[in-house]
């Protein structure tokens, strides 16, 4: 009886640890996670099998929401091979930012193309910068070292190359407290990637460095398509530009359903006439209450808001922009939602 009780044990402690695949990179369209803070710095050093992290201090920002597009006509001339157009959208409070991920997927295997972002446009077509064959299992490797491509910056503009490696180099069992929202604990198994970039600038090279490291936990038990958890961290040093700043980003799949996203009613009812001509149709198959409606342009720039409004039916709105590529993003007391849209 003792010994099939050992086994026993042996076997749910096993199962407890045990890993799991990493199916896509790519997630449910018009995903939705929690934007988080921590109160001291997160601890991702743990490598190998029946790791375990624990990060308890962390603090609700907002929510962030990930929308799935293929690429445009525009989008493939400048960024070639493109399939997917990843939109990042982050509320915290009334600030609305986006960025863009332009990304090919060739047989399971998924490259960079590009990315637009907080003022910086960074074109990989040169060569892509590979993150590895899908699905991925514990102990996968993937070194690309030869990255290359151009950027944007401001008034900078240059050339960069560099590395980017993919590991899958762990798994355990990950803990997590966000107030207000239930936190999480749960088996995951985690994918690291290190982006390493030297930008070049006119006749100057190697005037600045840029390193991204990022840590996702995957879940299929909570979220087949998604991870439960990512930690983003960019560190860029650019004396030329007089750039030296590390920011990270922290997003949780909401594992119980937080105060911020509750009756997914915009995501299932909404539906924009795409692409559009001299005008915007909204329609919604239910009264959408006190929305805010706003419009940037492919740089984050707002051009257009309208707020306090009540969508049912079809919303027209005249829209005399030039043609291109727009977001626009529907807010209210429960959801945000962010659709890319074509004026031609």
């Amino acid at each position: 009886m003792k010994l099939k009780l050992l086994f026993s044990s042996i076997l749910i402690t096993t199962l407890g640890f045990s890993q799991s695949t990493i199916n896509t990179f790519y997630g449910a369209n018009n995903s939705n996670f929690l934007l988080l803070t921590s109160a001291s710095t997160l601890d991702h050093s743990p490598t190998g099998a029946n790791q375990t992290w624990n990060f308890s201090q962390m603090l609700s920002l907002g929510n962030s929401v990930h929308t799935y597009t293929t690429p445009t006509s525009q989008e493939l001339t400048t960024y070639p091979g493109t399939t997917t157009d990843i939109v990042s959208t982050s509320t915290q409070g009334t600030t609305v930012n986006t960025g863009y991920l332009y990304t090919k997927n060739l047989t399971g295997v998924v490259s960079i193309t590009g990315l637009n972002t907080s003022g910086l446009t960074a074109n990989f077509s040169t060569n892509n910068a590979t993150i590895g064959t899908f699905p991925m299992v514990y102990g996968y490797t993937n070194s690309d070292s030869n990255v290359a491509g151009n950027y944007v910056y401001g008034t900078y503009s240059g050339t960069f190359t560099g590395t980017l490696t993919t590991s899958v180099d762990a798994y355990g069992t990950l803990t997590l407290n966000d107030a207000g929202n239930g936190g999480y604990s749960g088996s995951v198994t985690r994918m690291k990637n290190v982006l390493n970039i030297s930008l070049n600038y006119s006749l100057f090279s190697n005037v600045g460095t840029v390193t991204q490291t990022s840590y996702t936990y995957f879940d299929p038990t909570v979220s087949t398509s998604d991870f439960v958890f990512r930690s983003v961290t960019t560190s860029a040093v650019v004396p030329l530009m007089s750039i030296n700043q590390t920011d990270t980003t922290i997003e949780k799949y909401p594992t119980t359903t937080p105060l911020s996203i509750v009756h997914q009613t915009l995501t299932n009812s909404i539906l924009i006439k795409n692409p559009i001509q001299n005008k915007l149709e909204i329609n919604s198959s239910v009264a959408i209450e006190n929305a805010n409606i706003s419009i940037t342009d492919v740089l984050g720039k707002t051009i257009f808001n309208l707020n306090n409004q009540t969508i049912e039916g079809t919303l027209e709105i005249p829209f005399s922009l030039s043609d291109g590529i727009y977001l626009i993003t529907i807010q209210n007391e429960n959801e945000t939602i962010t659709k890319k849209i074509v004026k031609n």
